[in-house]
């Protein structure tokens, strides 16, 4: 049982104390991006401290989206049972533990050890995130307007945080071993503390017995057979990609190909996440004004030209730029998709499951697929398949319109409908602004990590 302080549950909040949970629950958020970036901050230190190489270091890391799966299938049936007070509890010192595994696999140099500690770190992952997004929905339905965005950017601004304090200790020569276990003890203790304060009410769902096992994959079974569901996923699997491509690969591809330290690769990153976290918190105006369709083309169109840019820059100097714009393009393809997902109010949680698991299935195939390249080529120029990834984004955009077809001709529809009725129909099809600050770590039920 967790301890609730002076934070005892309840169904019936005043305003003050939405406010203090709204606060607290921003403060789970940035500790976990912190958490996560901690990690990232020292990826070319850990192939080296395991002596693997990059294709041996994909396949460590895939654990962890095993770990991702594992936990995705059984989060929506422990929250309802066990309530997100519990969750966040009990989740904080499974993770505390399993960075701590993590952290000793780069003192005693065994890729096994971190392989179990990558598993059981993205396991425990998977409970916060659908613990905390649910508080995060509570305090945004208190509160009566959409602050779901802050809660995400709140995400990446620990990721942008704790990269800056990774490229710090790298510099001065601090080993992971140290800077992990320091890291996840000062953040766990925050974290414990502001638990009570995160959540209001917390406590198990009246009727665990309608909940079931199986997560998303349960939850959307009979979705997968809609087309326009399919390729709203293959977008998200397209988006997933680009953001975890840079987390996982963009500080040692700095490291291998441009020959610069981790600290660099680090601040390279930082570049990454800052620009992203930026178009997301100014993502609901952005989007509002050119639509999803257009909104999602130009962020393909940014995916490609950073992609390539990273890839063939002739000058360090245009690394930082490309990781900008790289950045920038990865920012808008989660949360329209989700928000694509979820146009159809009576559908919405399943449709928006089904296409979570095409991030999940994307966890799984695209570090080992990069790491197998990365040994045939440069780091630099196996991330290029990314770009392949986002080029199929732009061509599959209208599968996140309300309505319309799909492949249609737009001056076929012009010649039935007419100008006006057509322009107003693209207006209505796109949809309203959606929620922009989703990352890796999404509002919706049982959504897997990425981060964001």
């Amino acid at each position: 049982m967790a301890i609730t302080f002076a934070h005892a549950p309840t169904t019936s909040p005043e305003p003050a104390r939405v406010r203090t949970a709204r606060f607290a629950v921003l403060g789970l958020f940035a500790i976990m991006g912190a958490m996560l970036s901690t990690f990232l901050s020292r990826v070319p230190s850990i192939r080296d401290l395991l002596d693997v190489s990059v294709s041996g270091l994909a396949n460590l890391i895939v654990f962890g989206a095993f770990g991702a799966l594992a936990g995705l299938l059984v989060t929506g049936w422990s929250a309802a049972k066990f309530g997100t007070r519990a969750l966040l509890w009990w989740s904080s010192f499974m993770h505390l533990g399993a960075f701590s595994l993590v952290a000793l696999s780069t003192l005693v140099a065994s890729p096994p050890l971190f392989a179990i500690g990558h598993f059981l770190v993205s396991f425990s992952f998977a409970f916060t995130n659908v613990a905390m997004n649910a508080e995060a929905a509570e305090v945004e339905r208190r509160m009566g307007r959409a602050v779901m965005p802050q809660f995400h950017a709140a995400f990446s601004v620990g990721m942008a945080g704790a990269l800056g304090l990774g490229a710090l200790v790298s510099h001065l020569g601090v080993a992971p071993v140290w800077h992990f276990i320091a890291v996840a003890a000062v953040l766990t203790s925050v974290r414990l503390a502001i638990i009570p304060a995160a959540t209001m009410d917390g406590r198990p769902a009246p009727h665990t017995g309608e909940v079931s096992l199986g997560g998303p994959f349960a939850t959307a079974r009979a979705e997968y057979r809609d087309r326009r569901v399919l390729l709203i996923g293959v977008i998200l699997f397209a988006a997933s990609m680009t953001e975890m491509s840079a987390a996982q690969w963009m500080s040692l591809a700095i490291v291998d190909d441009f020959g610069r330290p981790e600290a660099v690769g680090d601040l390279m990153y930082w570049v990454f996440v800052v620009a992203m976290v930026t178009v997301r918190w100014f993502g609901a105006p952005i989007i509002a004004r050119l639509g999803r369709v257009v909104a999602l083309r130009a962020s393909a169109i940014a995916v490609v030209s950073g992609l390539l840019l990273f890839a063939f820059t002739p000058v360090f100097w245009l690394v930082p730029v490309a990781a900008a714009v790289w950045g920038v393009g990865a920012a808008l393809g989660v949360p329209i998709g989700f928000s694509a997902a979820a146009d159809e109010p009576g559908r919405a949680a399943a449709r928006v499951a089904a296409v979570a698991s095409f991030s999940t299935v994307a966890g799984l195939m695209v570090p080992p697929l990069i790491g197998y390249l990365g040994e045939a080529v440069d780091l630099s120029n196996a991330l290029l398949v990314v770009a392949l990834a986002s080029i199929a984004s732009f061509v599959l955009a209208r599968a996140v319109r309300k309505d319309g077809g799909l492949f249609g001709s737009r001056r076929a529809a012009l010649r039935k409908v007419g100008a006006g009725r057509l322009a107003a129909a693209d207006k209505e099809a796109d949809g309203p602004a959606v929620a922009a600050g989703a990352t890796t770590a999404t509002g919706a039920p049982d959504a897997p990590v990425r981060g964001e």
